[in-house]
């Protein structure tokens, strides 16, 4: 099983994806989750206590995919540090993204942490 995280423009946008995930019943064939327009920073406040959050402008959806992800699927894929704010259960499904972005981003810090001695 491969998990992988996809944007959209919009929610209309996803579920048109999503639809053709469907069996001849219309069933999802697929475990899909969607998660909608994720907070960019942290939410602050103005002087009358209104929340001040900022989101993104894609509307974000992840796929435990069964076999091979859906090729019509590639143009929405992003890659986020593993596992971003959404994970599947599965460890080895885990471990297989963060192998996949690792080989993608082999510079990135996530793939390659600064040694303690570093940090000290």
């Amino acid at each position: 099983m491969i998990t992988r995280k996809y944007e959209f423009i919009d929610e209309a946008a996803a579920d048109a994806a999503i639809d053709i995930l469907r069996d001849e019943e219309g069933n999802l064939t697929e475990n899909v989750v969607k998660l909608g327009y994720l907070v960019t920073t942290p939410a602050t406040y103005d002087e009358e206590g209104n929340e001040l959050t900022i989101v993104s402008e894609k509307y974000a959806v992840d796929v435990h995919w069964s076999n091979r992800p859906n090729q019509d699927w590639q143009q929405y894929l992003v890659w986020v540090t593993p596992m971003g704010i959404h994970s599947f259960g599965s460890s080895s499904s885990r471990d297989e993204y963060a192998l996949a972005y690792c080989i993608l981003y082999p510079n990135s810090t996530y793939c390659n942490p600064p040694d303690e001695e570093d940090t000290e």
